[in-house]
């Protein structure tokens, strides 16, 4: 059936070498696999393998799949085989299509990327053979890498010596450093909340110890040593961390697998999330040796404590009442210093992903949709045919109703963003003479008014299109190159050498740019903001077709999209469109995903450290109202009123509050600076957040002093002299 607006849809497609299936060792469910065919039959009947879960989403487990045809981009295949259910590969995502690597210029007729040696466009995975270790594989690739060298031109990159690195296999090339920091940051919280979890463990063990001193006491008399005293605390102490884990872990698995499931929801349709949680053996000896480790670490000072007054208590001597009040409001400090530092940072988090949300972008985020084709085949075989197709869709996109202009550009909020080195004295860019690197873009002349983004100095290019090598810079460029002088006038060069780009894209190095105007700063990719520093380029007409349209509207840009899927289908039933508001844009980018991440697990743990500091600081300062009972009495019988002692047991409370607190502020402005590498739009030593959480924890911990300091207060001070 030839594709349209009913039967076309987007799908995700693996392309892998012929023998990627036999090298993995896996097998289709049904069919055959790409090794088992030769070239010439790969050429006459260019096939495909189906996932198995692609399989049963769209087709229903049609038994009579393989051997049916399916169209990707415009060219024919034909269904080989069915690869078994949630098989990832090399990846962590079940595509929907395997496509064999000699076939890929059928899909993407203009990509050379296979016929170009510059280009390295693909991971490569193999199997050790028998006896051979990682270290003699690295070996032997060195060697192989520097015979390559040779065959590139001296100009270029790969001709330099570079190293090849063997590793095990994995779906994961590289950890970039903002996820790094998150799960840092992330191993850190968690730290922090099993802290404050010993803390308040070790508060209720160090009561549960004070109310068995008559036993612990007769133990000592009876003659068990005091070492032999904190061995037995230990070991209690011991198992108690060991059933906490025991239940920790299945809840953990199940809130994982329901954090898994819900994360796969929002991918797009044509990704299978697949991250296997269930627990390994390596997790349960992690999670044994954390529960021992913890509950050794909460119950090593009550103990010390607890066997310490048991032997004063055998002597009748009250010396350790001083060492357990000093130890309980330690605890207590520990707790609230611990549960400040995660709330604060949570606080910072919170505000970096509103800030993200919220920020002036410098251009009409909401009112801008970018419109991305995909073309191949077809119609689309040369240049001259993409950029016909691409003329003929801007002039029916710009006839459509509430649609006010039209350019054609790569977005600020694009993930596609290009860097360059550059230099400002005439001379190519090169590591002794460039000023760093900046952000270039090349634009039509319509594309700051399309944008909203006002020209702050100088003239916009010409329209149509400007022909002389001149260009516009942003205000954040313009101060880091000349930051005393004019900009409008001077020159610069830009070199991409080492920088990221595609063999066939358009680059600026080469010519002077003179500079002509200045631009509002715009950002929306990175979380030091360095995106603001661009330079813009005029886009040459016979490049147009490469770029993404944008379109600016007056009306719900959601309209306008619907508006815009007729427009396409008349043109090219078959041409794939993906639109998004810029906006929409910039809420998928790197910068703003870990930021809200980040935001969303560090408000969940400091909600939770909260939680256990507050009953942390309620049980304890309960617990020390029991123990002052006598003193209560004896200060209401000479003559103390109810408030004198409400202000006695609030003030010992709130001392051991106060200093957690100030410890707290200490170790925040350090976290704080830790921070920085995702905080988005904020200083790393933000007051408000300061402040707010300072004072919520002050409150909360008011109030969990005030309800047992009240009990204090109706303590009758005859049964009170009568407390032993």
């Amino acid at each position: 059936m030839p594709p349209s607006a009913v039967n076309k849809e987007s799908a995700s497609t693996f392309v892998v070498s012929e023998n990627y299936f036999a090298v993995l060792g896996v097998v289709p469910v049904r069919g055959r696999a790409f090794d088992t065919m030769s070239a010439s039959e790969l050429s006459a009947s260019p096939s495909v393998l189906i996932s198995g879960n692609y399989w049963q989403q769209r087709f229903a487990g049609d038994p009579e799949i393989v051997g049916k045809s399916i169209r990707l981009n415009g060219a024919a295949f034909t269904i080989a085989g069915i690869t078994p259910a949630n098989f990832t590969g090399t990846s962590i995502a079940v595509p929907n299509f395997w496509l064999p690597l000699s076939l890929y210029p059928l899909v993407h007729p203009n990509d050379r990327r296979l016929r170009d040696r510059e280009d390295l466009c693909c991971r490569m995975f193999g199997r050790l053979a028998a006896g051979v270790h990682m270290r003699e594989a690295q070996a032997e690739a060195t060697v192989f890498s520097s015979q390559l060298r040779g065959l590139h031109e001296p100009t270029s990159e790969l001709s330099r010596s570079t190293g090849v690195v063997i590793s095990p296999g994995s779906p994961l090339p590289g950890i970039n450093s903002s996820l790094r920091l998150t799960i840092a940051l992330i191993m850190a919280a968690t730290t922090m909340v099993l802290i404050i979890s010993c803390a308040n463990a070790a508060g209720l063990q160090l009561a549960r110890a004070t109310a068995r001193q008559q036993e612990l006491g007769m133990r000592l008399s009876l003659g068990a040593s005091r070492s032999r005293l904190i061995r037995q605390l230990l070991t209690e102490s011991a198992l108690l961390g060991v059933l906490a884990g025991a239940t920790a872990l299945p809840v953990t698995w199940a809130l994982m697998r329901l954090a898994v499931t819900k994360g796969a929801e929002q991918l797009p349709p044509q990704y299978t999330l697949i991250l296997d949680v269930t627990p390994d053996m390596g997790v349960f000896a992690y999670v044994l040796a954390l529960s021992v480790s913890a509950g050794l670490l909460f119950g090593l000072a009550p103990a010390l404590a607890s066997s310490r007054a048991a032997l004063f208590a055998v002597t009748r001597n009250t010396g350790a009442s001083l060492g357990r009040s000093r130890l309980r409001h330690g605890l207590i400090a520990a707790q609230v210093a611990v549960s400040l530092t995660l709330m604060i940072a949570g606080s910072l988090l919170v505000r970096s992903a509103i800030q993200a949300l919220t920020m002036d972008t410098g251009y009409d985020a909401g009112r801008v949709i970018d419109v991305t084709l995909q073309l191949s085949g077809g119609r689309t075989d040369t240049a001259e045919a993409r950029a016909a197709l691409v003329n003929d869709l801007r002039n029916r996109f710009a006839a459509v109703a509430g649609v006010t202009a039209i350019t054609s550009a790569r977005a600020p909020s694009d993930g596609g963003a290009r860097r360059a080195a550059v230099s400002l004295n005439g001379q190519e860019p090169s590591e002794h003479n460039a000023r760093g690197t900046v952000y270039y873009t090349w634009v039509q002349a319509n594309y700051f008014e399309a944008l909203g983004i006002p020209l702050i100095k100088g003239r916009r290019f010409a329209a149509p299109v400007e022909r002389a090598h001149v260009a516009i810079v942003s205000e954040a460029a313009a101060r880091r190159l000349w930051p005393a002088l004019d900009p409008i006038g001077q020159t610069l060069r830009l070199g991409t050498a080492g920088q990221f780009h595609t063999t066939t894209e358009l680059v600026p190095d080469g010519p002077t740019w003179q500079i002509i105007g200045v631009a509002r700063d715009t950002r929306g990719v990175t979380l030091d903001g360095s995106d603001s520093q661009q330079v813009y380029m005029p886009l040459p007409t016979d490049r147009v077709q490469d770029y993404p349209i944008l379109l600016r509207t007056r009306a719900d840009p959601n309209l306008i999209v619907r508006s815009l899927e007729p427009v396409v289908a008349e043109v090219d039933p078959g041409l794939t469109v993906t639109t998004a508001t810029l906006q929409a844009m910039l809420r998928g980018t790197d910068a703003f995903l870990v930021a809200s991440m980040s935001a969303a697990i560090a408000s969940s743990i400091s909600l939770c450290g909260l939680l256990l500091a507050s009953m942390g600081i309620y049980s304890a300062v309960s617990y020390d109202v029991v123990l002052r009972t006598r003193e209560v009495g004896i200060r209401m019988a000479i003559g103390a009123q109810k408030r004198d002692i409400l202000a006695v047991v609030m003030r010992g409370s709130l001392r051991a509050v106060v200093v957690g607190l100030l410890t707290g502020i200490m170790l925040a402005v350090g976290a704080a600076r830790l921070l920085r590498g995702v905080l988005y739009g904020l200083g790393a030593v933000d007051a408000v957040s300061f402040a707010a959480a300072s004072l919520l924890f002050l409150t909360i911990a008011l109030a969990a002093s005030w309800v047992p300091s009240r009990r204090a207060m109706r303590i009758d001070p005859l049964v009170a002299l009568r407390d032993q």
